[in-house]
């Protein structure tokens, strides 16, 4: 009755040992986020049309025809009516194209100035029915800067020469992901000056890209510059990141931040812009305090409007504040150890009743 009392004993001493290194494993399995789809993933053939044309364009600043691989065809009662629809259709195609190049690729230069594009649809009209196979954009280089000795547009390409060379110049020492975040954190709230100009006819012409935080002498630029110009080092460096459009709370500001993958397989928040006054309050945050100051969205024109693009889903808890040490990685092989000691007890234990 002792060695059956005492079995017991062992086994429930083991099972409270076990406990923890479960709750581990399960914790850490939770907080593995779930594969996240690009922006671009999310768009739809012509989108993703769109954006390769754009993305791809030659520094001369030419006229683009995009054609489109799904013809769109609207019928209705009225002529104005299909014109109407289809127009609003090429928008939201175009919209959400623009969106995800500025979101995912800040070397684009046609995403540096998206009020600076016309895009013009080729409607064909036959009776109440209207088709669009293609779509004319164009740029307006009138607001890019010009050298300042000739005054002349300096052109396109050397300005991504200049960004080139921003992004190589920076550097970091630094060996783990969270350490190489912070030196780029660091790097930026330092080099950037959040515009002074904001809303005057002052503003930088660059405030709301990588080329203002980086390549401009003033280093002058918005939550959109900074954003982007993060994206870009974290590119450099290997880091996956992403760029996510939305407001800040409770002012309702518009606003934009990034998220970044780090080495145990978690999205966290990152706001350099914050940091930049903050005192890096917002690094590497967990939904659970970060969804109480942000919401995503993104500005478009007069409104603000949610948009269609899901972002990574990020870890409810910050990286900071969780324990960072090999417990939870190697938590499965002290559960098996474990069962194994349980194993061994119950069997010593028969073999004592035998």
């Amino acid at each position: 009755m002792n060695s059956l009392r005492n079995a017991s004993l062992v086994l429930l001493f083991a099972i409270i040992l076990s406990a923890p290194a479960f709750a581990a494993v399960s914790s850490a399995d939770s907080e593995v986020a779930e594969e996240f789809t690009s922006y671009y993933d999310q768009l739809d053939a012509n989108g993703k049309e769109i954006y390769d044309r754009l993305k791809d364009a030659s520094a001369d600043g030419a006229p683009i025809t995009v054609n489109l691989p799904m013809e769109i065809t609207v019928r209705s009662d009225v002529q104005e009516g299909a014109e109407t629809t289809i127009r609003n259709m090429i928008r939201d195609t175009v919209d959400e194209a623009f969106i995800a190049l500025r979101l995912s690729s800040p070397l684009s230069y046609w995403g540096w100035g998206a009020s600076s594009i016309n895009y013009i649809p080729d409607m064909v009209t036959q009776g109440n029915s209207v088709t669009v196979s293609s779509i004319y954009f164009e740029i307006d280089l009138e607001g890019y800067p010009k050298d300042p000795e000739t005054g002349e547009f300096q052109g396109i390409q050397k300005m991504l020469d200049d960004l080139n060379e921003a992004i190589a110049g920076f550097s970091t020492a630094s060996t783990s992901v969270r350490d190489k975040i912070m030196d780029i954190n660091n790097y930026l709230t330092g080099l950037i000056t959040y515009d002074p100009n904001l809303g005057t006819e002052n503003e930088s012409r660059y405030a709301h890209d990588a080329y203002g935080a980086l390549v401009d002498p003033n280093h002058y630029a918005v939550c959109d510059g900074y954003s982007k110009a993060f994206l870009l080092l974290c590119q450099k460096e290997g880091i996956e990141c992403v760029v996510v459009f939305g407001t800040g709370l409770p002012s309702f500001i518009n606003h934009a931040w990034n998220y970044v993958k780090l080495d145990n397989g978690s999205w966290y928040a990152i706001d350099v812009t914050w940091n930049d006054s903050g005192g890096n309050a917002y690094f590497l945050i967990g939904g659970d305090a970060f969804f109480t100051t942000h919401q995503q969205g993104v500005f478009l024109e007069a409104s603000l409007l949610p948009y269609k693009f899901n972002s990574p889903p990020i870890s409810k808890t910050s990286y900071d504040s969780a324990p960072q040490d090999s417990y939870a990685e190697y938590a499965w092989l002290l559960a098996i150890l474990l069962v194994a000691i349980i194993l061994m007890a119950l069997y010593k234990h028969s073999k004592g009743q035998s």
